[in-house]
């Protein structure tokens, strides 16, 4: 399927290549209309500067009365007229635009998207179910690796769930159900819900289910099931919520893992609660989420149940990044592997301060060195490493604003560089150990830190106190510390650095750098230099 992209501005982009034009692609949806806007890159890829989500609820109309109501369609127009805006204001010239299920099955559709093109200009295409399912799976294997083996890809819409079959990287059949979160809650009338209606959705379900081709199902559990989308991503926050309320971490990762019997916990968690309720638990974001949640975790629940799968992944690619990808003509290829995509992410944006790119590669060697050497000291794993050393490669990306506050200026910038291969509480985390690896140290009673777990405070500070004294040895940005050895006993850790040359400046900056790493860890710390100094 070829998407034509539709200019949004006469002057917008003026001055760039026909291929560096930026874009917006926009999905509207029957629950919301999502927007993003890329700039493409030399060599392929994109970079996003800025999503876009609003809650207009075309299908609780559409999918109940067969029409979109007068306001729906009102609220649809701007909605769309707000994203164009924005997409314009972030440097876009040309969008693609499509509508799925809600806008598909209306009798007035086409009624409604004639007034879209009037007021904004959008020619909007509208995809079939085969071609939202293929877009949608075109963009998860930008993440996922499905190249081997079978596979299901599942996106439970407001209106419709795309049921992707993969085998072997290809899409091998595409069902678009007539299922969706938002058409599921119109059977759970009341305020909670009571359990007899709860339980006639699930046979409602199932009956649906039932009727799945046989190119659809599967001899035993599919190798790698990706659940993707509002509702899945929801479950997931919901289930990190519930981890946080009892204290534990929450599992890190651009790819979330959820068993089958938690989201289970998620169905509990919700059944009972009115919807203001609902609304008030901050993974879910507010009323709109708040009216479809329940229906689609119950839904999500069956379709696992028919695939036969005891866990799946978690990811927010969806049609939107598909769109994107066929816009720009990115050819498909197979994922890198999540670390791969995580570091990629991380040194582009470390290049934007080219001036200490060099000296931040090197903080990086020397704090994950450090790492390595003291686990007896931190306790920490393989996970808090690798936030160490990206939050090492970005501590000094604020040189790229102003070197004044710089470190501010970092916490920025990460926050707000769209590192999607990362989980959002795992950019916080990076964000702040740059942050603060100079200035005041990360004290509970500040206010970017206050209203985080004591677990993630606690990492936060341990990674800071590493951070600090490993940057400290490249204080001259000469990268003359060759290594670093160390030994530990009890009160003490004594660190030896090795150089051929004279590194006195960077001793002098590491023992200073060595207080809050003293504080922290409640041990002395002793540097001294090892081999013989250049004459």
């Amino acid at each position: 399927m070829r998407l034509e992209a539709v200019r949004l501005h006469a002057a917008a982009g003026a001055d760039r290549p026909p291929g560096r034009r930026r874009l917006a692609a926009i999905d509207i949806g029957s629950n919301s209309i999502h927007m993003i806007v890329v700039a493409p890159e030399a060599g392929g890829g994109y970079r996003i500067l800025g999503r876009e989500r609003e809650m207009v609820r075309l299908g609780r109309s559409a999918l109940g009365k067969g029409a979109l109501s007068r306001g729906a369609m009102d609220r649809g127009v701007d909605a769309l007229v707000k994203v164009t805006t924005l997409a314009r204001l972030k440097g876009a010239d040309r969008a693609v635009a499509v509508a799925t299920s809600a806008v598909r099955e209306a009798a007035n559709g086409r009624e409604f998207l004639a007034r879209v093109k009037a007021q904004t200009g959008l020619d909007v295409t509208l995809l079939s179910g085969e071609e939202e399912g293929r877009l949608i799976h075109r963009a998860v294997t930008e993440v996922v690796d499905l190249s081997a083996g079978t596979s299901l890809v599942i996106d439970v819409g407001g209106g419709s769930t795309e049921w992707i079959v993969g085998r072997d990287g290809e899409p091998a059949c595409v069902e678009s159900l007539p299922l969706g979160s938002l058409r599921c809650s119109l059977d759970l009338a009341g305020d909670p819900p009571e359990a007899g209606d709860v339980e006639r959705l699930r046979e409602r379900i199932r009956e649906v289910l039932a009727d799945l081709p046989a190119a659809a199902r599967f001899e035993g559990a599919p190798g790698r099931v990706v659940a993707t989308s509002g509702t899945a991503v929801t479950c997931a926050a919901l289930l990190d919520h519930l981890a946080a309320r009892e204290g534990r971490p929450a599992p890190a990762g651009s790819l979330r893992e959820v068993r089958v019997k938690e989201l289970r916990q998620v169905i509990d968690l919700l059944a009972g609660r009115t919807r203001d309720e609902i609304a008030a638990l901050p993974a879910v974001g507010g009323r709109p989420r708040a009216q479809s949640i329940l229906a689609g975790a119950v839904l999500l629940a069956e379709l696992l149940a028919v695939a036969g799968a005891d866990s799946f992944s978690v990811t927010d690619r969806a049609l939107r990044d598909g769109l994107v990808l066929a816009a720009l003509g990115l050819e498909p290829g197979a994922a890198a592997p999540e670390e791969d995509n995580r570091r990629r992410q991380v040194l582009r944006l470390a290049r934007r301060a080219e001036s200490v790119y060099e000296h931040c590669v090197e903080a990086a060697r020397l704090v994950t060195r450090l790492f390595d050497l003291t686990p007896s000291i931190h306790g920490l794993g393989e996970r808090e490493r690798q936030w160490l050393e990206f939050a090492a490669l970005l501590h000094d990306v604020g040189y790229s604003i102003n070197y004044r506050g710089h470190h501010k200026h970092s916490h920025y910038l990460i926050t707000n560089a769209g590192l999607d291969a990362f989980d959002p509480a795992e950019v916080e985390i990076v964000a702040l150990v740059a942050r603060y690896h100079r200035g005041k140290r990360p004290r509970r009673g500040r206010a970017d830190l206050a209203a985080l777990p004591r677990w993630q405070r606690r990492t936060i500070e341990k990674l800071v106190a590493i951070l600090r004294l490993g940057d400290a040895l490249d204080r001259t940005h000469a990268r003359r510390v060759q290594e670093v050895y160390c030994s530990i006993t009890p009160g003490r850790v004594d660190l030896e650095v090795l150089s051929p040359w004279d590194v006195r400046l960077e001793l002098e900056a590491a023992r200073d750098g060595a207080a809050l790493f003293e504080r922290v860890f409640g041990v002395e710390v002793t540097l001294r230099q090892g081999l013989k100094e250049a004459t």
